[in-house]
């Protein structure tokens, strides 16, 4: 019984059906309808942008660095503790000991904080 399930199986898995066969063509039917038709969201791939990004301008007219944090970052920090949690991050980010200056929650069209500018200073 084994015997007769890997001769049918064995050529579809070593590939050995020559090009133009019926076989071939519905194998690579098979792998083009798994690369188009699976989901992206069954493998959880969704591009992330990193939580802390430094944003290209050296520094503000007051000497400041600006950074982008998402708002996941820091979603679980009490509002107190925000500027500290949001220092923690820069110092992890950037290796530097920076002090949080400013900081101006971006909200998305409904309202909720999805990012803070956060203005920081060596």
């Amino acid at each position: 019984m084994l015997r007769r399930l890997w001769h049918a199986v064995r050529p579809a898995i070593l590939w050995s059906y020559s090009r133009g066969s019926w076989q071939y063509d519905v194998i690579v039917a098979g792998i083009l309808a798994f690369i188009f038709l699976t989901p992206r969201s069954l493998f959880n791939d969704q591009p992330h942008a990193p939580s802390v990004q430094e944003i290209e301008v050296p520094q503000d007219e007051r000497g400041l660095a600006v950074f982008w944090v998402d708002a996941a970052a820091v979603a679980n920090a009490a509002p107190e503790e925000t500027t500290g949690k949001l220092q923690t991050l820069l110092r992890q980010r950037t290796g530097r000991a920076l002090r949080v200056i400013e900081v101006r929650p971006s909200t998305d069209s409904e309202g909720a904080v999805s990012a803070y500018l956060v203005y920081a200073k060596p």
